[in-house]
């Protein structure tokens, strides 16, 4: 039971128990076998780990369940129980009876007004929708018999799944919802199950199976519509396709080692995911297309997969090329979401250079900069002989100069968070903001990160490809967070060297954990921000909903701005940073 002497002053706690947490964007577990939050559920599988349940923060459970459009506008309460079958009939009756009591309570002035009471308890019985493994419906609906046929899949199997319509006034409601269901549950002869623990995170979109299109010399396709493209074009696609997972040819090479018949080569699939992220599914399309097969000393590599791994070392800066090329050309990504928190108050400068292939003659002008002499040369000699001159002159009039031309130059440091929690595609995520940077721009870019005790310069600023993917190969996340150190380092890296409106981009999953210098890490970091808004640095930082109270002081005391988002992935990163450099380059205009 969810407790008991259920009273008024309870749910009135536990309402505000929600404000609070729903306000961070987490869900709760309410006694032992509830779990509610305003986003989607995943139970854990059972052989992972047991009675644990993921709240999946990508996903908001009236868009994700009922097709809204408004976000949190439901709440999701997930009762579990053990195998059994419980009538939702049952379920609805409890809650709207249990409703009904509740008010009664809350104010006894409503056993005179009956017609009243029983109208209120409606509307909520037409706001919250049931689903059991018997059926499903609206309460008002269940009330009368009207069951909708329960579908395989669906949520409600293992557990009671409500979701209510409630507005944060009436987050009460969902003790009463939840101690009505477990009630249900255990009358129904049925034991609840605890659960052990809950976890936050990101529901991962469906991964591409290219398997099914990219048709390799070896590989036939019966019964399905492969393109028809020459053999070493569909190897070029493939290599293409795992660079976006894996980053450059040298990654791709590191990875396909890891399915050699060499043992002391070979990395863990763990080791793997901490590196890369979902890794499984690249080794199951790799498979598929007879690349990788099962062997008494695991996954290795087959012939024909040898064969590629030879042709990605022979043809490494062909490949190397024509990746870069279709990173240049790959969009941002569509469906990207963030929130941007308070604005920057660096000012930019812009930088003037000639350009040589526009002219411009304008005697009432006064100019300074390069004369063009061969248009001037022209000019000259055309109103020579429009004024009648005697001989070849030059005056005001025939002067030619070439044009000026302005730009915002705008070089950027990366200061990536490398403890354990951003391992696998966090860390891929970050690593590719850096590779489009350096590719789809004319700066510099520089990383640091910070991690353990300490923070390093993996990549000097520059402008070279090859030095930043050296740099790159090196961060492997662990340990703690000391963003401190992390923010001081960047600083003094910008300060020493020759940089053009620096923008410095904070990537972080969560808070500091090591201090520098105190004993309070949260304290040292945000004195360490004082010192990005002192030496006039353009900051801006992308972390999570969840750690934004204090994100929100950093960027204050950085003088920046926080950008909020559900992930940390490379289609959010990327579209930040260049939001972001789009702000910078209209105010560098202005200012002109």
């Amino acid at each position: 039971m969810l407790g008991e002497n259920t009273n008024v002053d309870k749910s009135a706690s536990v309402g505000n128990y929600l404000n609070l947490y729903f306000g961070q964007n987490q869900g709760v577990r309410l006694g032992e076998s509830s779990v509610v939050s305003l986003r989607g559920h995943a139970r854990m599988p059972e052989k992972r780990v047991k009675g644990q349940v993921k709240i999946l923060l990508n996903r908001d459970a009236g868009k994700m369940y009922l097709d809204f459009v408004e976000a949190n506008q439901v709440v999701h309460i997930d009762v579990f129980h053990q195998p059994g079958e419980i009538d939702p009939r049952d379920v609805a009756r409890a809650i709207f009876w249990a409703l009904d009591e509740h008010f009664l309570e809350k104010d006894p002035q409503l056993q005179f007004a009956e017609d009243e009471r029983v109208k209120m308890v409606t509307e909520y019985a037409k706001k919250i929708f049931i689903t059991t493994s018997l059926g499903k419906g609206v309460i008002y609906e269940l009330y009368q018999d009207q069951v909708k046929p329960f579908i395989e899949g669906e949520e409600g199997f293992d557990h009671v799944h409500v979701l209510a319509r409630l507005d944060r006034e009436e987050y009460y409601l969902v003790y009463v919802i939840a101690e009505a269901v477990e009630e249900v549950i255990i009358s129904s002869g049925i034991k609840p199950v605890k659960v052990r623990n809950i976890i936050h995170g990101n529901q991962k979109q469906a991964e591409d199976s290219f398997a099914g299109y990219i048709k390799l010399p070896w590989k036939n396709f019966k019964g399905q519509n492969a393109y028809k493209l020459p053999d070493k074009e569909n190897v070029n696609q493939l290599i293409l396709k795992l660079a976006e997972k894996f980053g450059g040819v040298d990654e791709i090479e590191e990875f396909m080692e890891n399915y050699s018949t060499n043992i002391f080569k070979r990395k863990g699939v763990d080791q793997q995911k901490k590196k890369w992220g979902d890794v499984e599914h690249y080794v199951e399309q790799l498979e598929e297309l007879g690349l990788i097969k099962d062997t008494i000393l695991g996954k290795v590599m087959t012939r024909k997969g040898l064969q590629l791994k030879d042709f990605v070392i022979n043809h490494k800066c062909e490949l190397e090329t024509e990746i870069r090329r279709n990173m240049r050309k790959m969009p941002s990504g569509g469906n990207s979401r963030f929130r941007k928190l308070g604005q920057v108050d660096q000012k930019q400068t812009q930088v003037e250079f000639t350009n040589r292939n526009k002219t411009v003659n304008n005697p009432d002008k006064n100019w300074s900069g390069d004369l063009a002499v061969p248009e001037t040369i022209v000019q000259a000699m055309k109103n020579s002989f429009l004024r009648n001159d005697p001989h070849f002159t030059i005056k005001k009039e025939d002067l030619h100069y070439y044009d000026k031309k302005s730009y915002v130059p705008i070089d950027v440091c990366l200061l990536i968070d490398a403890s354990g929690s951003m391992a696998g595609d966090k860390r891929q995520a970050a690593c590719f903001l850096a590779q489009n940077l350096l590719l789809s721009g004319k700066e510099k870019v520089a990383v640091v990160t910070f991690q353990e005790r300490s923070s390093e310069v993996v990549v000097p600023f520059t402008r070279n490809q090859n030095i930043l993917n050296k740099g790159l190969s090196t961060i492997s996340p662990a340990g703690l967070t000391p963003m401190a150190d992390g923010i001081m380092t960047a600083v003094n890296l910008i300060k020493n060297n020759r940089v053009r409106n620096p923008l410095l981009v904070l990537i972080s999953d969560g808070i500091p954990n090591i201090p520098l210098w105190t004993l309070d890490a949260q304290a040292d970091a945000l004195e360490a921000a004082t010192h990005i808004r002192e030496n006039k640095i353009h900051f801006i930082c992308i972390g999570l909903e969840s750690n934004r109270f204090y994100l929100e002081k950093l960027s204050a005391n950085a003088g920046g701005a926080l950008y909020l988002v559900d992930d940390l992935n490379k289609d959010n990163l990327i579209n930040i940073v260049r939001h972001e450099k789009k702000n910078m380059l209209e105010s560098g205009k202005k200012m002109a």
